[in-house]
């Protein structure tokens, strides 16, 4: 399994994410998103290139905890990217992919071009990520289906502000 790795002396929480069902149960600490294209929400901007609805909650006794247990598909219905407005600067991203049900994919997660997640999973094995350092110069935080990713599903992002 490959993993990305990143080490910063200090870095300052910035945002975690949860990708869920909109009625899922939320998780304490991390925004919800369930899809939607990049708009402002929650207190901040954030969201997909365009509307995703192929979030899953699988309720598996598999899972570590619900983040694990909850996904969303980004090459369904196109090849979909992530985004959140930041303010430029350096962050430390840790990516989680994977899906308690199925493990028929190839995760290949891209952070501002950095690839963070590169694993295929296994029924022994079926969560993979990884952390990056990335410098954001646009203003938002990009999270991109990497060359060679099949059937790409993410999880959650913990996003920190390197500082």
């Amino acid at each position: 399994t490959y993993t990305a790795s990143y080490s910063a002396s200090a870095t300052q929480p910035f945002a975690n994410v949860n990708f869920q069902p909109a009625d899922s149960p939320t998780v304490s600490g991390y925004l919800v998103d369930s899809g939607g294209a990049y708009a402002a929400r929650n207190g901040t901007t954030y969201g997909w290139s365009k509307t995703n609805n192929h979030t899953r909650d699988r309720n598996s006794s598999l899972s570590p905890d619900q983040r694990y247990d909850t996904l969303i598909s980004t090459q369904k219905g196109g090849n979909l990217s992530w985004e959140m407005q930041v303010p430029n600067g350096q962050y430390r991203v840790r990516v989680v992919a994977g899906d308690a049900a199925a493990w028929d994919s190839v995760y290949r997660v891209n952070v501002e071009g950095t690839l963070a997640v590169n694993a295929t999973p296994t029924s022994a094995s079926r969560w993979a990520e990884g952390t990056v350092g990335v410098t954001v110069a646009d203003g938002r935080l990009t999270v991109s289906n990497a060359s060679g990713a099949a059937n790409n599903k993410l999880c959650f992002l913990e996003i920190s502000r390197v500082t």
